[in-house]
């Protein structure tokens, strides 16, 4: 569902612009139309100094909540500008120990093979006519080698090299070997400077805790700077007239406001407009679902969201996503471990987020019953074998769709069922958006679509299935079927003449027969990805089992690898449950749907609130 829209134009005195952009800031519920070439230098000044802020404010937070000191040093009445250049020199600096650290790391393990030496001393034997040259040689390549005219010595062993210092009197050595320059700098020199970084970032986050009380003010500074930049995104909806004296604003607001908006225009004495949306109007686009399917929008903004002349899809994404994704997980203790786990997330990691933790126990809750019902699965093991304890033979009452292809309602069709059910949901839609957005002309095609996808599927489910109770009535779905195909082949493109459009019709009616085949076909992936998740948690078991053993140790064993097996079978079925609804619901559902998405988010002009420290 969404959020009816009228449009606003208004009229004032450039005089009052000022006054009147900052009251319907404070107002906060017209959406403005902003000119396509409008530039203005103060908003990106603006936008950098947000940007800075963010990752001041981020840099203090990090440092709060990472570091443990006993006492606090206490503030020493800084302004917020010195807070912040202090906290950006200290952002500069730790970016510099950064490099400093990964270079010193690098020299470190260039050394380590060679040992500790004094580079200084080894600088001194060099000046006074004795080489020092360090190889690094193949132990086979090695063994070739003759090196008993040199004085050398093997100073480290690889698994399969040899590094090896070699010292003459000056003299030039020629040796099939690598030759290795090494920095001339001492070990004792780099923990040194190691130790300065690290002392460095101690002092660094001290001054950050000393920075600590000024974050209030740091995130009020954010909030005014986000004010001045809404504020001046208002000059981009201006337009002049009358030599500049008199100013034009356009703007969108939600039609439930109109109320408000009219008394406050009517109070400030203003010349307005409010009407209707006209098609091709860039209308913003307010989401506004009931609860249950609130909790899906999420998925909706992952695509695009609807234009305002389209419906929205989030209360269909809502009825079929859930059972799309159980029939994926397929796994009844998968679905009690992902439901559990959002239910933690509830009270611990998710109470920032518990539309979240809401989705995940709805998903959790659907995934357990769907593996009952759905071949009987639990952790991998079958709860319809004659073997299983009580528990599983009571659930196994349950189980509705069984992977017996000798019943017609099993794992297999229903997944196709299921693609049928949701594509011909998609259908009818894109039949109500024509007729209710354009004409119903428009429509008839796509009814031509559903009465050929219904008559195709009766006689499939007649014919090939043997399903008697569809037999009767042969003459009804060929007429359906008929009446179906001439409604696309006379109404595909209005705009052709007759003949031309019957001539063209072929094309649209290849693309819908081998259109709906592959886009059935693709919830084959349902069936598919349920059957590896419980195969897979089957052959962990079964492995698992003979791991254990009559001793301590073999037991231990097997669990643990019960645990990893489970968990990394967990995490890659929850992923595969999670992108491939996400693809029959955007590219099977949404185009049978003729979804065109690319809605413009609601953005009032509106002022952010200051909340002062004390």
């Amino acid at each position: 569902m969404k959020a009816t829209f009228k449009k606003m134009d208004l009229l004032f005195h450039h005089h009052d612009r000022d006054r009147i952009t900052k009251m319907l800031q404070e107002l906060g519920v017209i959406h403005l139309e902003l000119n396509d070439d409008f530039r203005n230098e103060r908003i990106e000044e603006l936008e950098l100094q947000k940007s800075r802020l963010t990752k001041v404010i981020a840099f203090v937070e990090e440092y709060v909540s990472d570091t443990d000191f006993s006492q606090e040093p206490s503030s020493q009445g800084l302004s917020v500008a010195q807070v912040i250049e202090g906290v950006v020199q200290c952002m500069h600096q730790r970016e510099s120990d950064r490099q400093e650290t990964e270079t010193l790391s690098k020299i470190r393990q260039k050394l380590l093979p060679w040992g500790s030496f004094d580079a200084e001393k080894l600088s001194r034997l060099v000046q006074s006519g004795i080489q020092v040259s360090f190889y690094v040689a193949d132990k086979k390549e090695f063994n070739k080698v003759d090196l008993s005219q040199l004085t050398y010595q093997v100073v480290h062993e690889g698994a399969d090299r040899l590094y090896l210092v070699v010292v003459s009197a000056n003299k030039p050595i020629s040796l099939p070997f690598e030759e290795v320059d090494l920095p001339v700098t001492s070990a004792r020199t780099i923990q040194s400077r190691e130790k300065h970084v690290a002392d460095r970032e101690v002092e660094r986050a001290r001054t950050m805790l000393s920075y600590a009380p000024y974050l209030p003010l740091l995130s009020e500074e954010w909030t005014k700077v986000e004010n001045l930049w809404l504020l001046n995104q208002a000059d981009g909806s201006y337009e002049e007239y009358a030599e500049g004296s008199i100013l034009h604003m356009a703007g969108w607001f939600p039609t439930h406001m109109e109320g408000r908006l009219q008394h406050f225009m009517r109070e400030e004495n203003l010349a307005y407009v409010f009407r209707d949306p006209r098609r091709g109007d860039s209308v913003p686009v307010l989401l506004k679902n009931p609860k249950y399917p609130k909790l899906f929008e999420s998925i909706t903004r992952i695509f695009q969201l609807p234009t305002y002349y389209e419906m929205d899809l989030t209360p269909f994404i809502a009825v079929f996503y859930p059972i799309l994704f159980a029939y994926c997980l397929g796994d009844a203790g998968y679905g009690l471990i992902l439901g559990t786990g959002a239910l933690v997330g509830w009270f611990t990691f998710l109470r920032s987020s518990r539309n979240l933790a809401v989705l995940g126990i709805i998903l959790g809750v659907i995934t357990t019953l769907m593996g009952v019902v759905k071949s009987g699965s639990v952790f991998g093991l079958p709860i319809t074998t004659p073997e299983a304890n009580l528990f599983f033979q009571y659930l196994a009452q349950y189980v509705v769709i069984p992977d017996d292809r000798g019943v017609i309602f099993n794992a297999f069709n229903v997944a196709l069922l299921i693609g049928v059910v949701q594509i011909l949901t998609g259908i009818v839609v894109s039949i109500v958006n024509k007729v209710r957005y354009k004409s119903l002309q428009e429509g008839l095609p796509q009814l031509g679509k559903l009465l050929m996808v219904v008559a195709l599927i009766w006689m499939f489910l007649a014919d090939m299935q043997d399903v008697v109770a569809l037999k009767p009535f042969v003459n009804v779905r060929r007429i359906t079927l008929a009446v179906g195909v001439l409604l696309v082949v006379f109404f595909h493109d209005m705009g052709l003449p007759v003949f031309r459009r019957a001539l063209s019709g072929f094309l649209p009616l290849f693309f819908i027969l081998t259109g709906i085949l592959g886009d059935v076909l693709s919830y084959v992936r349902l069936f598919a990805l349920g059957v590896a998740s419980s195969v897979l948690g089957l052959v962990v078991n079964q492995i698992g089992m003979q791991i254990m053993g009559d001793n301590w140790w073999g037991v231990l064993l097997g669990v643990v690898f019960l645990l990893i097996g489970h968990s990394l079978n967990f995490a890659l079925a929850a992923l595969g449950a999670f992108v491939h609804p996400l693809r029959l619901t955007f590219v099977e559902f949404y185009n049978n749907a003729q979804f065109e998405g690319g809605g413009i988010p609601y953005k009032p002009l509106h002022k952010i609130k200051v909340s002062h420290s004390k």
